[in-house]
């Protein structure tokens, strides 16, 4: 009768363990850091890269939107570069951030970064973040256009920015 009760509850603890175990030493997805919106995020030295996509209008034309927040003491120009996937030409952007300020890009009355379009909504466009010579990172930004509700109203009033290109005539 006691080897019964021992073996009946060694087999109830080695059955508890075996099926709880897996929240001891798993990643809990939980506890990891994540970007809480549509947007990726990345962090460089002194410099934080907030909320980023890239959203595509039906004109044609793509916007780079998100936010740098600074830790640092003095002012940093942060270098934003987009490389052509098909032909690898890079095209650089360069923001000014303030000492210990956030700057939005694309909202908040600030404009977006013009940026040229390959990718179509769905896909992820590769930006480079660079602080320094050697402080960099990359973020894959996903693309997306107004088929949300949240993103057609910020791509209506991007367009409406847009200042039309003004074609010079041939003076003969």
């Amino acid at each position: 009768m006691f080897v019964r009760s021992l073996a009946a509850t060694a087999l109830l603890v080695a059955l508890s363990l075996t099926t709880s175990a897996c929240s001891i030493s798993g990643n809990v997805a939980s506890l990891q850091p994540y970007s809480p919106s549509d947007g990726q995020q990345v962090d460089l030295d002194q410099i934080k890269a907030r909320n980023f996509m890239y959203l595509v209008a039906e004109s044609g034309n793509g916007y780079l939107v998100g936010s740098l927040v600074s830790v640092a003491s003095e002012d940093k120009v942060i270098k934003i570069q987009y490389v052509d996937p098909n032909t690898q030409a890079k095209t650089d952007f360069f923001v000014e951030v303030p000492a210990g300020q956030k700057i939005d890009i694309g909202y908040n009355g600030n404009p977006a970064i013009s940026a040229p379009v390959v990718e179509v909504p769905g896909q992820t466009a590769q930006f480079f973040f660079l602080e320094s010579d050697t402080v960099n990172a990359s973020m894959k930004v996903p693309v997306l256009d107004g088929t949300l509700v949240e993103y057609r109203s910020l791509l209506e009033l991007l367009e409406s920015q847009v200042v039309p290109e003004v074609e010079e005539e041939a003076v003969s």
